[in-house]
């Protein structure tokens, strides 16, 4: 159960609540569109203003979570401090400290700011918080999707409506500006559907419509680290939840794909040529630009070498690379740029969410399994991303932590084992 700022919550303190409460919404839904910044440079975008003025009145109204993470926000903590301080140590013996403060503030905002708010709700607050996380994504990608209709997949004339949003293979990027992040944030949203369907917070048509809009868009961003990671969290949701009734949904979705098969429509392009291609042939290095990030965990090993105890600094990897590019892992990014340190913060700090999902099991394995899924979706793309300070890689996870802790104070309060059941009225009290 979330531990608030000290002090009483007056009527206009309530009022302030419900304002937050609102901001924070639409800051939720704004996650993923990281290409409307305030400075086209900085990674500054809509969603986070909305952020730190939620911030503001949250602390107004003293509603300002400092236990983001419940029992394991020390662990959380320590490990976000591990991360900036081998960066630091890095930054200031051989990079750039400057550099450092900018990466430094990007990671505290993300892994701080954003889970004392997103986390500091009632379980109505953390259902809604889905449903606008959902909901933002699926307009985005219906967006997306009408786009590259309209304009045939033309990577030119789709500059108007940002960088990438549809990139020079013809993939969709969308507003996130890069077709394989915009697979991940696909990958982490669809697990919520099964589990928001299952609860009866959206209904069975709903739920169809967004999971086939989703779907379509990520055969268009051409990913097959998107593909790969949706077939994975989804199989683990339904292993860990033991939810039959779930599988309508992929029944529906097969009917509706086998109609538009027989019908004639063609995959895209970009999906055949990165996906079904490696499929078919069990050739990992047909799957798009899998060869080109080989060689540089390869060149990652050789840096680690040097760095296990102080690192490089922060954003000064491309500096030293061959290739001038970040590897594409975020493990040894941290590794080479913060030494152990940092990598080893980010370890305790991934594993956070996993502990919560797993301790849950034998009480709401449908909870458990959606944290579980979402988990393993940003662990699989963490493998395949740089630094994932990007509030679009936050979002989902810290929604699908919202409805862990909520569901374990709502069993703790009502001294109930849940297991699965329908929603009932104890799905609805408020956190006090």
């Amino acid at each position: 159960m979330p531990v608030y700022l000290a002090g009483a919550q007056p009527s206009t303190g309530r009022a302030y609540g419900a304002l937050g409460e609102k901001v924070l919404l639409a800051a939720v839904f704004l996650a993923p569109y990281t290409t409307w910044r305030v400075m086209s440079d900085i990674l500054f975008t809509a969603s986070d203003v909305l952020f730190c003025l939620g911030a503001l009145i949250f602390l107004a109204s003293r509603r300002m979570t400092i236990r983001p993470l419940g029992d394991f926000t020390p662990i959380w903590f320590l490990g976000l401090a591990m991360l900036l301080t081998g960066l630091l140590i890095g930054s200031v013996v051989n990079g750039d400290p400057t550099r450092w403060i900018i990466v430094a503030v990007q990671y505290a905002f993300a892994f701080a700011l954003v889970p004392m708010l997103m986390n500091a709700v009632t379980r109505e607050m953390a259902i809604r918080q889905a449903k606008a996380a959902l909901a933002g994504v699926v307009v985005m990608e219906l967006f997306g999707i009408s786009v590259y209709y309209r304009l045939s997949g033309s990577y030119e004339a789709a500059k108007r409506f940002g960088p990438e949003f549809i990139t020079g293979e013809h993939r969709l990027g969308a507003f996130m500006a890069d077709a394989n992040w915009n697979a991940a944030v696909i990958t982490m949203t669809v697990p919520l559907i099964f589990y928001l369907q299952r609860r009866r917070h959206i209904g069975m048509v709903y739920a169809v419509g967004s999971l086939a809009i989703l779907l379509v868009a990520l055969l268009f961003t051409g990913s097959f680290t998107g593909f790969s990671a949706t077939v994975a969290s989804v199989g683990l949701f339904f292993l860990v939840s033991g939810s039959a009734r779930s599988i309508r949904l992929i029944v529906a979705l097969v009917a509706i794909g086998g109609a538009l098969i027989a019908s004639g429509v063609a995959l895209p392009t970009a999906f055949e040529k990165r996906v079904v291609g490696a499929l078919q042939n069990q050739d990992l290095s047909q799957a798009g630009t899998y060869s080109g990030r080989l060689d540089l965990v390869k060149e990652a090993w050789t840096i680690i070498d040097e760095t296990s105890v102080v690192g490089i600094g922060a954003d000064q990897y491309r500096a030293v690379s061959r290739a001038h590019a970040p590897v594409h892992n975020i493990f040894l990014l941290l590794w080479a740029e913060g030494g152990l340190m940092a990598m080893l913060g980010w370890i305790a700090m991934i594993l956070v969410p996993a502990a919560l999902a797993i301790r849950m099991i034998v009480r709401d394995r449908l909870t458990a399994g959606l944290g579980l899924a979402v988990f393993t979706s940003f662990l699989i793309f963490s493998i395949a991303a740089p630094h994932m300070y990007s509030r679009s890689w936050v979002v989902p996870l810290f929604a699908t932590t919202a409805l862990l802790l909520t569901s374990q104070a709502r069993m703790r309060r009502r001294g109930i084992p849940l297991l699965d059941v329908p929603p009932t009225r104890m799905d609805q009290p408020a956190l006090q």
